[in-house]
């Protein structure tokens, strides 16, 4: 099983999540990987701007709820 290191920012800063998947985990994936990271480990607020507020899509609930966003995958 393969090694995939999750890139992403917050609070401009830029962090990393390792995750283990035998295949490059989608963009749609490695949200998921983010989000529930962030469930255990941050307390949630309110970021992102009126629009993003509209949208249910996993990637723009992940920049309201915590300010996070993706920012690569890559194998280690």
């Amino acid at each position: 099983m393969a090694k995939w290191l999750i890139t992403f920012s917050k609070d401009n800063a830029t962090d990393t999540l390792e995750i283990h998947s035998d295949h490059k985990p989608s963009m749609e994936e490695a949200v998921v990987y983010v989000r529930q990271w962030a469930d255990q480990h941050l307390e949630q607020g309110d970021f992102g701007d009126r629009e993003d507020r509209l949208s249910d899509e996993p990637a723009v609930e992940l920049l309201h709820l915590y300010g996070i966003t993706i920012t690569g995958i890559a194998k280690i």
